[in-house]
């Protein structure tokens, strides 16, 4: 039989031992600071030790009861952990997930009964936004976001990076010869992200362009923005791949050159930092990068 302290006297002296204050302990177990006073010397008389200094107007641990406190710490921990896990196996319930639009109509919605079918428990919800959201005072557990992977704040779970390459409407270069050289290529309307202006010059260097000319280029302020330019018969978008294969199957876009380059930015599911992350977030994400990397091996 295990020689063990009243495992609640434990807990009390370590949320004591955290803030160094009976009061504050008090308030984070929602208990009287008499009941953590009482609790703390029930532990001390068991143990046949003093544990806090009991002064004026605030308490201060002994030299016994600093040595003990990480211990106590590091052991509730532990058990968090394995009770936590344990209690979030279950892949059940609902997860609420916030995306774009333009990427979730293109690579997510057409995959998610895949994902249903594996956890027919687990209903996932795909929250369409176009903002940041703020995981402080939206009702979400996760979300799809583009970028380079620094949020701060936020665990970026990486799912797939861009290979970009220049798309745009068949009309826009109608009779033109394909593929089209990279110095024609530089006399139309370019697209580009909204802090991306360098992708062009760096896609016309590796398409073996020696001296990229002045470039007639346009900012949008996100890929669905920009990829209007192209399929309105506008102009040309260097676009990820993936985004544009369906329309590039249908028509509605022409792909003016092969060659594509990796950008820096790619797709990341995130979620608000955490030692105990959700294993349903984990599933998704998990899921959802190698449909996406595994689809292109077979292609």
């Amino acid at each position: 039989m295990r020689k063990l302290p009243n495992l609640n006297q434990l807990r009390v002296f370590e949320a004591a031992s955290r803030h160094q204050s009976f009061k504050e302990a008090a308030n984070e177990l929602c208990v009287t600071q008499a009941a953590v006073s009482h609790q703390i010397k029930a532990l001390e008389e068991h143990l046949g030790v003093q544990l806090f200094r009991r002064l004026t107007r605030e308490v201060r641990l002994t030299p016994v009861g600093a040595e003990l406190a990480p211990t106590i710490t590091q052991a509730l921990d532990q058990l968090e952990t394995a009770t936590t896990d344990m209690a979030s196996r279950k892949m059940s319930g609902s997860l609420r997930i916030s995306a774009a639009p333009f990427y979730t109509n293109r690579l997510v919605l057409p995959r998610l009964s895949r994902f249903h079918d594996l956890y027919p428990d687990l209903k996932v919800q795909l929250m369409f936004e176009d903002r940041l959201v703020d995981f402080q005072s939206d009702d979400l557990e996760a979300g799809l976001r583009y970028g380079d992977g620094n949020w701060p704040g936020l665990t970026a779970l990486h799912l797939h990076g861009d290979r970009i390459g220049p798309v745009c409407a068949p009309s826009y270069v109608d009779g033109a010869p394909f593929p089209l050289p990279p110095d024609q290529i530089a006399k139309l309307t370019l697209g580009y992200i909204q802090g991306r202006e360098t992708d062009w010059h760096d896609w016309f260097l590796a398409a073996g362009l020696e001296e990229v000319p002045q470039l007639m280029s346009v900012e949008y302020k996100n890929r669905a923005r920009m990829l209007d330019l192209a399929l309105s018969g506008n102009g040309v978008a260097l676009a990820d791949a993936r985004l544009t294969q369906t329309d590039e199957a249908q028509g509605q876009l022409l792909r003016l050159h092969p060659m594509t380059i990796p950008s820096p930015r790619g797709m990341y599911l995130v979620f608000p930092e955490t030692p105990h992350p959700d294993p349903r977030i984990l599933a998704f994400a998990e899921w959802l990068k190698s449909e996406i990397l595994g689809d292109e091996k077979t292609q």
